[in-house]
């Protein structure tokens, strides 16, 4: 990239070692639940080549387990390289990425007592620093293990050095050893996990680190001085007495160095209520809690950037690069360069929602960039060893398949409401060549992701960011955009479309409790309504201001439907001075919510008084509140001013049925079609318009 322009130091060429990068990004390693028999995939092959060819400067493929199946955590979908029949499947993986000039290290990993109750891994084949007992471990994510002896040490220094002579062979341009989180070296730094009193022990950062450091200098001695191994640990972990100290993580990046280490990657790790770290913007959410000690940290930016300060400490007493993630974006990683305060940016959630960042960071298209927004959705998915998804690229995972090709016939798409399942439908259309007009009634485009914004605060700009991103996207392809219309029999006979994708939303659904009709309550369609007719004249922006003042709303208020969408409206109540109370026949409330929200949620809302009950028999709606009878048997009257229903949304099939034989293809998607998230909505959208 020429000199002089917005990121020129994201874009500048970098060194690892002797390896040159063609700028400053690097994709950190993260699990995909792409591998098949623990083995890369046709899948996953696809997904890290999209990532090259979208321009990253390095790739670090997902944690790699050096022994199989003790050093893993996921049997199922977890990668492994624990003999030399791996290697086929990795070169495969490894041409995909260098197709495209783009270089490729791998992480390497032993998992030791973490996550050790997976199926297929017995409690006795699990290996420790040293054994905890059961009421030392901080949850039961861990056992015990067996201790490990001194020529079981030496063993493994020889198993992870063996993984990376197999990588070289496989094509991998480096490896990456994995000692942060919560894996076995992590188990050697931590002064919680090493217990021992010999030279791998506890009593002097060196005993701490000479694990770490003898893998290092054994993965040189057999691959070669110039072949580039990478490290990273955590700066602090949070959470743990005697766990790792900033002043204990500066003092072991020099030791590393000196070991052989081509680059530092720096993260923290978080235990109990710091857990959230993992994904740094939870932390905030729904509020940054009070008793926890984040002073070292940047919280400046609700989680942008909240490690940099960390790494920054640590940079200043090595000469090798130093590299952090964590909500990092292109503007945010150009200031950090020009700073001096990394040497590399890493990012990962970002490049799952638009692998192509890179290439159009370099050409200044940021506008074009798909904003990922922080949902957290892509970790989510990944619960139970499931494979990864994302919110904004219905294409992760699926690259191949979803690869954009121009549609052998063009044809005239008339597309039937601007929410998001209907913004995608539009895009992907566009981008294959169709005619697409799109309708919305509205009077602007969004659907309901404009009221979302609102009700989900702490998403507030990222959803305005997708909404933004839509409408840019459905200019440049020229899409025809018509507002303030809605599409029924004469509008369809006007454009005489070949295809008519339906995304006008679902219908609102009243629970049949005697006295719904009573007028204390309040469907979610007549609150939205009343929400979009202020939107029109204020904005997003102005209505979220003034709806912390006012809102036509009571003191007291019940929800009836405890899925997500009644949950987050709770918050947003709460919030904003309402005593709420929370209630659903379902067993359970919080369906939807992702990770590690529930757990966030639920204790916030129960500090702040909200009643909560699932389980539930609705009773009656009577001028005092709603009478349930609570799953133990007791019946209540709960009293409310305002009762506001949050149910899942029927289908909207009846424009469907008039239009059955009228000659146009039909294509029903998003709520329209069936409930479902964001995410469900955006994947319907694509999933069609590539069909057509």
């Amino acid at each position: 990239m020429a000199k002089g322009t917005k990121f020129e130091k994201l874009m500048e060429p970098g060194n690892i070692g002797r390896l040159r990068t063609r700028n400053r990004i690097i994709k950190t390693a993260a699990g995909t639940g792409y591998a098949e028999s623990g083995l890369p995939s046709e899948r996953m092959n696809g997904f890290y080549g999209s990532l090259a060819k979208g321009g990253v400067g390095l790739i670090i493929v997902e944690n790699c387990s050096v022994e199989w199946p003790r050093g893993t955590h996921f049997i199922k979908t977890g990668l492994r390289f624990h003999d030399e029949s791996c290697i086929p499947s990795h070169r495969r993986l490894t041409e995909a990425v260098h197709q495209y000039d783009c270089p490729i290290f791998i992480q390497f990993m032993h998992a030791g007592p973490w996550l050790a109750m997976q199926e297929g891994i017995g409690p006795q084949e699990r290996v420790a620093v040293s054994t905890l007992r059961a009421d030392e471990l901080p949850s039961d994510a861990w056992i015990s293990g067996k201790e490990l002896t001194i020529p079981e040490i030496h063993e493994l220094i020889d198993i992870f050095a063996k993984a990376a002579e197999r990588a070289k062979e496989a094509g991998y341009d480096g490896v990456e050893i994995n000692g942060s989180y919560y894996h076995l070296i992590n188990g050697f730094l931590s002064r919680f996990w090493n217990r021992r009193q010999d030279e791998y022990g506890c009593g002097s950062l060196e005993n701490r680190a000479r694990f770490y450091c003898e893998v290092i200098r054994e993965v040189k001695r057999r691959c070669g001085k110039d072949y580039p191994v990478a490290t990273n640990f955590n700066a602090i972990e949070y959470g743990l007495k005697n766990g790792t100290t900033l002043e204990e993580a500066k003092g072991f990046a020099p030791l590393l160095e000196a070991a052989g280490t081509d680059l530092i990657q720096v993260r923290v790790a978080g235990y109990g209520e710091y857990f959230s770290l993992l994904l740094p913007e939870h932390i905030f959410y729904p509020e940054l809690p009070k008793n926890l000690d984040l002073g070292a940290l940047d919280l400046s930016r609700n989680g942008k950037g909240i490690t940099v300060p960390l790494a920054a400490a640590i940079k200043q007493g090595v000469t090798v690069p130093v590299a952090c993630a964590g909500r990092l974006d292109p503007e945010l990683g150009e200031e950090i360069l020009r700073q001096g305060k990394l040497d590399f940016i890493g990012m990962t959630r970002c490049l799952i929602a638009d692998p192509e960042l890179p290439n159009k960071v370099a050409a200044v298209r940021l506008k074009d960039v798909a904003p990922c927004p922080g949902c957290g959705y892509c970790s989510h998915s990944r619960l139970g060893d499931s494979p990864l998804r994302c919110r904004m690229n219905a294409a992760v995972g699926r690259e191949r398949e979803y690869e954009i090709k121009p549609a052998q016939k063009k044809k005239k798409v008339l597309i039937a409401g601007g929410g998001p399942a209907g913004m995608e439908a539009a895009r992907i259309s566009a981008l294959c060549g169709h005619e697409v007009i799109l309708y919305e009634k509205g009077h602007q485009l969004g659907g309901l992701l404009p009221l979302a914004a609102i009700v989900k605060d702490h998403e507030f700009e990222s959803i305005l960011d997708m909404i933004r991103y839509f409408k840019t996207q459905l200019t440049r392809l020229g899409v025809t955009v018509t507002l303030g219309k809605e599409v029924d029999l004469s509008v369809i006979k006007e454009i005489n479309p070949d295809v008519v994708i339906l995304a006008t939303g679902g219908l609102t659904a009243l629970p049949g409790i005697p006295g719904i009709d009573n007028r204390k309550v309040i469907n979610s369609a007549e609150l939205y309504g009343k929400l979009k007719t202020a939107m029109r004249f204020f904005g997003p922006r102005i209505l979220e201001r003034l709806i912390k003042m006012w809102m036509p709303i009571g003191k007291r208020v019940i929800i009836i439907g405890g899925s997500i969408q009644g949950c987050l409206l709770a918050e947003f109540l709460v919030k904003r001075g309402r005593e709420v109370a929370i209630v659903d026949t379902a067993e359970q409330l919080g369906e939807g919510l992702p990770y590690d929200i529930p757990i966030r949620l639920f204790k916030w809302l129960n500090e702040k008084g909200t009643t909560m009950l699932a389980g539930v028999t609705y009773d009656g709606i009577i001028d005092e509140g709603l009478v349930v009878t609570t799953k133990g048997g007791e019946r209540k009257t709960l009293e409310a001013d305002s009762i506001i229903t949050t149910l899942p949304l029927l289908p909207n099939i009846e424009l469907v049925k008039q239009l059955e034989d009228k000659g146009a293809e039909i294509h029903p998607i998003g709520d329209c079609r069936e409930f479902g998230l964001m995410h469900d909505a955006i994947a319907d959208g694509s999933r069609i318009a590539r069909r057509i």
